[in-house]
């Protein structure tokens, strides 16, 4: 029980969210990048394309965002419900929570879940990766195991 992070390209390489979600056991999967749904916690447009474009590091876009959440935990009521709905959930089962970034340690949704468990009291598990070799629910070899 707990929150994980991954990216996209993850779980298209592994069979899709279902395949995944399946793996983890209760998982419920949610997708934290602009416009799927969940902007509440997404970065702002402006300070992405200024990331990517080269216009501010890594420091100073990770400063705003989390300046951003801590902000909306505040004074806006739907992130603060969005995040301990969340913590919730993963206080009974697991949560994963998804962009397009591939590389944790420059990505928001690591900056987000590990707000959510120091706020909420929640663990946070870490990036889904392919560190193990099990045996898959048919029976073939496969690369990870995360229950």
């Amino acid at each position: 029980m707990g929150i994980w992070t991954t990216y996209l390209g993850f779980l298209n390489k592994h069979g899709g969210a279902d395949k995944v979600a399946q793996r983890l056991g209760s998982c419920f999967v949610y997708y934290v990048a602009r416009d799927r749904g969940n902007n509440v916690v997404a970065p702002p447009k402006w300070l992405l394309d200024d990331y990517k474009a080269g216009r501010t590091t890594w420091e100073t876009y990770q400063h705003k965002y989390q300046l951003m959440l801590e902000y909306n935990l505040e004074h806006r009521t739907d992130a603060y419900q969005w995040m301990e709905k969340r913590a919730q959930e993963a206080k009974t089962g697991n949560i994963l929570l998804v962009c397009y970034e591939k590389n944790p340690e420059h990505c928001h949704r690591r900056l987000l879940a590990e707000e959510i468990a120091r706020r909420f009291g929640v663990e946070y598990k870490g990036e889904l990766e392919e560190p193990a070799h099990i045996y898959s629910l048919d029976g073939k070899p496969d690369k990870f195991d995360y229950q």
